[in-house]
């Protein structure tokens, strides 16, 4: 199907607003891209390479958003379309919604490429709002993309949660779909070894404060590891990050984009920095 008329198909299928911030026609194709009208902006995807360090392969990405006012074109930090949902109905609607959006530009850029997996953020609110069956809803989403579950990884932060049960079973359910789960931002707050040993999850991402903390770094790299996750680490530099990586036992790298681009595709010259 031609994307314009999958998006129009999206745009019917899509829950239609009684009030607040929705649009009735969300998703835009652009000379063969996606984007999200939502409350007087512009949500755009990007995509950052995601690296095996031992072998320096690509192995998926990592889908990031760019927030961009209709208006005045100026550029806002992602968290701030976060705030914008008036409850928690409003804020599930967005936060599957740029899932949405990250998952049909995966597909239509980087149709001529070995994808991998791709790396999803799931808000700790979303998992909080949402009472039971995770993970459904937006399997019906990728299904109607040609995506599986087990193409994705959901990365979910979870320092300071406030229901550590409600999270378990949050993760089980999505796990038992066939989505891989990452635990973001670790070590910026808390560190809780307990529920990670709970959730298992399949690739713990250290925050960057850990690097200028006095934490046993490679301590806690090796019960990671000895829980069955892989540690991922990311920056600007691939050659140094994966210099480092490897000393430090670290498994993947993610490659951040230094620009606004919408997309980093395998042939980027980060991606080839650090083969």
């Amino acid at each position: 199907m031609p994307l314009s008329d999958f998006v129009r198909y999206l745009n019917t299928q899509h829950p239609l607003p009684g009030a607040g911030l929705r649009s009735t026609t969300p998703f835009v194709s652009e000379a063969g891209r996606v984007f999200v009208n939502f409350a007087n902006l512009r949500l755009e995807s990007y995509f950052s390479p995601i690296i095996d360090t031992a072998t320096g392969k690509l192995t998926g990405h990592a889908a990031g958003l760019y927030t961009i006012g209709l208006k005045n074109h100026q550029l806002l930090e992602p968290e701030a379309v976060f705030v914008l949902p008036g409850d928690d109905a409003e804020f599930i609607y967005l936060d599957r919604l740029v899932r949405t959006l990250h998952a049909l530009n995966y597909l239509t850029y980087l149709n001529r490429h070995a994808r991998g997996t791709l790396l999803l953020k799931v808000h700790p609110r979303h998992v909080a709002s949402v009472a039971a069956d995770h993970g459904l809803a937006f399997e019906e989403v990728l299904r109607a993309c040609g995506l599986l579950p087990k193409q994705i990884t959901l990365e979910i932060e979870i320092d300071g949660v406030d229901d550590a049960a409600h999270l378990v079973q949050a993760i089980a359910s999505y796990k038992s779909r066939g989505y891989g789960i990452a635990v973001g931002r670790f070590g910026r707050r808390a560190i809780d070894f307990n529920l990670l040993q709970e959730i298992r999850p399949s690739i713990v991402k250290f925050d960057p404060l850990l690097f200028s903390s006095t934490r046993p770094l490679q301590r806690m790299v090796d019960r990671l590891h000895e829980l069955g996750a892989q540690v991922m680490i990311g920056g600007l530099d691939a050659a140094a990050l994966r210099r480092d990586a490897q000393e430090g036992g670290f498994d993947l790298l993610q490659v951040n984009a230094q620009e606004r681009a919408p997309y980093m595709s395998p042939e980027s010259p980060l991606l080839s920095q650090a083969a």
